[in-house]
């Protein structure tokens, strides 16, 4: 997968940390593809590819400690290829299953922090001209005198 920006191993980096602390929670990829999507910007495409990244990246760990649960409950028998091709066996089907579960759970919470930070965007972040009222126009002299200001009829009254 080629990268879009340089930040986008960086955030999924981030993103699979948080998917791995938060998870003995439900769907953690979902929530640590959520930050990298947030991190990573506001376009929903790029967000959602940061964040199934941050789950393929999360999926690694995940399927190490299965097989190394998993090794234990083996029981080694006669000859020790047969374990180790049960160790090798459970491993891949370990990551296969944590590739699918992460990737897409990441996905789905990449396009959904990419939505939040399209929604909560910093003001630095935002075109002044969407600010800007297009009716009014600050910057332009107003012509019209107000109550304030000295006009040529005032010096007369005195």
């Amino acid at each position: 997968m080629a990268t879009s920006s340089p930040g986008t191993l960086k955030h999924a980096v981030i993103g699979a940390v948080v998917s791995l602390v938060t998870f003995f929670l439900p769907f953690s990829p979902a929530i640590g593809g959520a930050v990298a999507g947030y991190l990573h910007g506001p376009d929903r495409t790029e967000g959602a590819k940061v964040g199934g990244l941050s789950g393929l990246l999360a999926a690694v760990p995940g399927a190490v400690l299965a097989t190394l649960i998993a090794s234990v409950f083996v029981i080694v028998g006669p000859g020790q290829r047969s374990s180790l091709l049960v160790a090798f066996g459970v491993f891949f089907v370990a990551l296969l299953l944590a590739a699918l579960y992460g990737g897409a759970l990441g996905a789905v919470g990449g396009f959904v922090g990419a939505l939040l930070n399209e929604e909560f965007a910093s003001p630095d972040r935002v075109d002044p001209a969407e600010l800007r009222d297009d009716d009014v126009d600050e910057a332009a002299p107003r012509s019209e005198l107000t109550e304030f200001d000295d006009s040529a009829d005032d010096t007369n009254r005195a």
